[in-house]
């Protein structure tokens, strides 16, 4: 990867980033965690929890646009995988239909396989105790069919899809065994969801998966920062297994929009502060603004809506 700092410039509060597009984030609306629509216009709250006690965790995009995944936590060892969709904006206001699909327990990240259906990482859900052992599952109304099979010796979590629909890449985290040892490496996995093939990518990496692009590239960003304390954000092939770096900043999470020109992250606002804002950075012009600049203390990012 290169080592160029892509510093950006700020604009003022309350400017947009001419061609933008529209994204999807989690704010607070009511005092209760609640799921955005932004795009030039305004946004739009297309979900909110029940009650303030609940929190939305581990959202995710479809590749198409117009379909979103995610939890809501009660609480309570209990989390409702939902879909919302399709996205749509009806009579210039953005909406959309909002379906459970499961109540699980133990941690879980769903990612959206079609419009009735999820691949979700979770523990076993007959045990009556949780164990650090997870594999994934395509979850329906109808079904729930088991994808991966750890042998409970790792974990399978932080899933993503391809644009196509035919392969999972996730994170393998090996468990310890009786003795306390850790004698497999972390690693990625890319799973051919046809052909039941796999390979392993980043061994002994310690990467974030963000985000799997239209392009057939794979937004990471690496948990070892630079000499300024910056994430670094990079493109990976994973066909050629070659990477690009994109960005450097004191940032978490990341999002590319459709055409991989426009990069949204959180940062602290300000710097080295206890609150988050989102950020989006055109990564040509190296212009960038504050999004949302909230009195919540932290949003999350879900990603671009088409």
């Amino acid at each position: 990867m290169g080592h160029s700092s892509l510093g950006a410039t700020p604009l003022d509060p309350g400017q947009t980033l001419p061609g933008m597009g529209t994204i999807a984030y989690i704010n607070e609306s009511d005092g209760r965690d609640a799921i955005f629509i932004r795009d030039a216009s305004g946004s739009d709250v297309i979900f909110r929890c029940d009650y303030e006690n609940e929190i939305v965790l581990t959202p995710s995009v479809s590749s198409d646009g117009k379909f979103i995944t995610f939890l809501v936590d009660n609480g309570r060892d209990q989390k409702a995988v939902h879909i919302l969709g399709p996205i749509e904006k009806v009579n210039g206001k953005w909406q959309a239909d909002d379906y459970l699909i499961i109540m699980v327990r133990g941690g879980a990240w769903p990612v959206i396989h079609d419009s009735k259906s999820v691949y979700l990482s979770m523990p076993d859900q007959t045990s009556l105790v949780m164990s650090g052992s997870s594999n994934i599952y395509l979850i329906s109304a109808e079904k729930i069919q088991q994808i991966t099979k750890n042998q409970g010796l790792s974990s399978h979590i932080w899933p993503l899809i391809n644009p196509e629909g035919n392969k999972l890449i996730y994170r393998e985290i090996p468990l310890p065994d009786k003795n306390g040892d850790v004698v497999e490496p972390i690693k990625s996995i890319l799973f051919d969801l046809q052909s039941g093939a796999s390979e392993a990518h980043f061994v002994n990496q310690f990467v974030y998966m963000e985000q799997w692009t239209e392009q057939g590239e794979i937004l990471f960003s690496s948990k070892e920062r630079d000499e300024n304390g910056n994430r670094i954000y990079a493109l990976y092939n994973p066909e050629t297994m070659e990477t690009r770096e994109i960005y450097r900043n004191k940032s978490r999470q990341g999002s590319l929009s459709n055409e991989a020109r426009f990069l949204a992250t959180i940062r602290p606002m300000p710097e080295g502060g206890a609150d988050f804002d989102i950020f989006v950075t055109d990564l040509l012009s190296k212009v960038e603004i504050n999004l949302t600049q909230s009195p919540k203390e932290s949003e999350s990012i879900i990603g671009w809506i088409k």
